[in-house]
This record gives structure tokens, C-alpha cells and sequence, in this order.
């Protein structure tokens, strides 16, 4: 996902009147009947950026890792074995609690 200052090539500090000479010369390189796609694409970011966009949602997205931990075996397999005695129904309770 390009961020709506990539897009324009500009940083997310720039001034409005950056943004604007940033979003026409873009415009320029990338003319609507030659570049349909892309002129959608600069426009999009350009309203974004006017409108207040949401580089910080963004920025914060971006910034936001998953986290990574590990597992002791012996805990997950003990884990396992309770999920599994729970799990483990006979038929006759299993048809007494569905009917």
C-alpha cells in the first residue's frame, strides 16, 4: 500500500503549496487519457492530503509489527490435552445435549 505522500513523491511534512505544485506536476507526467488509472490514483491521494488525510492512522499502521513470541512445547502439548479431555464427549451425552 503507497501512502498518499508517496504517491506524489513528497514527504509528509509538506506544505499545502507543495502539495499542490506536487499534484499538478504528477497531473502533468501522468495525463487522465493517457493514464487513466494512475490520474485516478494521484487524484485520490491528492483529496486524501486536502481532506486531512490520515497519515498517522497510516504511520501508526505502518509502525505496528505483529507480535512475535514463543511457545514451550511441553506448555502447548499441555494445553492441547486439556482442550482435548474437554472436547472429549460420548455419543449418548452428545445426542442428550442436542435434543
Amino acid at each position: 500500500m503507497t501512502s498518499p505522500y508517496d504517491r506524489l513523491g513528497i514527504s509528509p511534512t509538506a506544505t499545502p503549496d507543495e502539495v499542490k505544485a506536487a499534484y499538478h506536476a504528477k497531473l502533468k507526467e501522468f495525463p487522465a487519457h493517457r493514464n487513466p488509472e494512475e490520474f485516478k490514483a494521484i487524484r485520490a491521494a491528492y483529496d486524501e492530503i486536502r481532506k486531512g488525510g490520515t497519515s498517522e492512522t497510516d504511520d501508526f499502521f505502518f509502525l505496528t509489527r505483529p507480535l512475535e513470541a514463543t511457545v514451550d512445547p511441553t506448555v502447548l502439548q499441555q494445553l492441547r490435552q486439556r482442550i482435548v479431555a474437554q472436547l472429549d464427549v460420548s455419543l449418548d451425552e452428545l445426542i442428550r445435549e442436542t435434543f
